[in-house]
């Protein structure tokens, strides 16, 4: 399955969506550190551009012949044992079928995701909803006209479905062009994420889906969540559950101090707010952040310019347990 990504971000979801084994055409997104981040990461093809520039983003996603004929050729010579001869007879011909048949597959997209900007239906800003300038839904839905794929899934804060734009705007427009659509809430510490990050998934397809079984939580059936102590390596009575949602303004630590009497203004809902009750230190480092997201060890965060750049992007990434969960229910 082939997937354009839209306001892909440091590739948290691309990860996901690569281990559920789908195949990027596109990776869409405009700020910089974040292409750097997944171009050091080695997920490709980056394309850094505004997700309204439809005619880049085709650009990207159609081969030309000579690529075609390029692309073949890589793809002959992988699946062949190293060592091994290649019979020259056949080889031509079989290249120029493949070649052909990814001409004819070229521009094709099974599934568009889209974590479009969630900041106008956070709770934590002054969520002006579609009167945001950063309302990627209308943009969201030209791609899906341009490119018309198979199957639709969209990310978002759980903020959106308080929201009368999600019930009279988004879902009418999913259902004007799907014969079938509905939205999960899903929680990453329930597939394995040491972080309670709840998250909207809206789909649409041409077949009803079901929301993707929970792997940890309370209950006979599951395992245990992962707990902030136990990802950090902390001490063993330290955090005893998943963090709260790693955001990206962890740079500045908790609101917490000793000077406030460790009052948090609103309760402990960050994840910097949960290391200093478990340890008394402010702040998280980009690295532990990373961690509680379940980003790999080493993924190159050192890509962005600015320790900034870095708690953003890895506080916008969606965690890519919960996007290959999400992923591995499509048929």
């Amino acid at each position: 399955m082939k997937v354009l990504e839209l306001f892909a971000g440091a590739g948290g979801a691309a990860l996901g969506l690569e281990a559920a084994g789908l195949e990027h055409a596109a990776l869409v997104e405009r700020d910089p550190d974040a292409c750097a981040v997944m171009r050091a990461a080695g997920l490709a093809p980056v394309v850094e551009a505004d997700v309204r520039d439809l005619d880049t983003i085709e650009r990207s996603i159609v081969l030309t012949e000579s690529e075609a004929w390029q692309l073949a050729g890589d793809r002959l010579l992988d699946v062949n044992v190293p060592g091994e001869d290649v019979d020259p007879d056949a080889w031509p011909l079989a290249r120029e079928a493949l070649a052909t048949r990814l001409l004819d597959q070229s521009g094709s997209i099974d599934l568009l995701w889209s974590s479009w900007p969630c900041q106008p239906w956070s709770h934590a800003g002054s969520r002006q909803g579609e009167l945001d300038d950063r309302n990627g839904w209308p943009w969201t839905l030209d791609a899906l006209d341009r490119f018309r794929p198979s199957w639709f899934i969209g990310e978002n804060v759980r903020g959106l479905l308080s929201s009368s734009y999600f019930v009279d705007v988004i879902l009418p427009d999913l259902k004007r062009r799907y014969r079938h659509v509905g939205h999960w809430l899903l929680d990453a510490a329930d597939y394995g994420v040491p972080q309670h990050r709840r998250r909207v998934f809206v789909w649409a397809g041409p077949a009803p889906l079901v929301p993707p079984t929970r792997t940890h939580g309370p209950g006979m059936f599951t395992r245990p969540w992962v707990t902030m102590g136990q990802a950090l390596q902390l001490d063993g009575t330290a955090w005893l559950h998943p963090a709260p949602t790693v955001t990206t303004t962890e740079v500045k630590g908790t609101r917490a101090s000793a000077k406030s009497g460790g009052t948090f203004h609103g309760g402990p809902d960050r994840a910097s707010d949960a290391l200093y009750l478990a340890t008394g230190r402010r702040r998280l480092t980009p690295a532990e952040c990373a961690t509680l997201q379940g980003f790999p060890d080493g993924y190159p965060w050192h890509a962005c310019r600015t320790k900034t750049a870095r708690y953003r992007a890895i506080g916008n990434a969606v965690p890519p347990a919960l996007a290959r969960a999400v992923a591995s229910v499509l048929p």
